[in-house]
């Protein structure tokens, strides 16, 4: 793996089942990371709105809705559903020999 990238292990894959989610303290940011459909997602913790924390919130799909205001982001691409120019970071995902690793340089917003 290119160190230059910041990418950073995250989990084992089998420690979170489909549907599951997990906040992470990786490299000082809270990441929340997601399981769906044998995928793996990681966004920003913190709804841009009031910075409520997601991981608190439904998970339905790939839609998690934020447990404060009801906001509801895609875990795919961070789009909030009501106003697609308001998103979450996003953070590209790696699974390499079962092992889960996030780039947490890479945010996308």
């Amino acid at each position: 793996m290119d160190q230059k990238n910041n990418w950073v292990f995250a989990i084992k894959e089998d420690e979170l089942a489909d549907g599951e989610k997990k906040v992470l303290l990786l490299e000082g940011d809270k990441v929340l990371l997601l399981r769906k459909e044998d995928a793996f997602f990681a966004i920003s913790n913190k709804c841009p709105h009031m910075e409520c924390p997601l991981s608190k919130g439904t998970l339905e799909q790939y839609v998690i809705q934020c447990p404060c205001h009801d906001w509801r982001f895609d875990i795919r691409n961070g789009e909030f559903l009501d106003a697609k120019e308001i998103k979450v970071p996003t953070y590209e995902i790696k699974v390499i020999e079962g092992s889960v690793f996030v780039n947490i340089e890479g945010a996308v917003i």
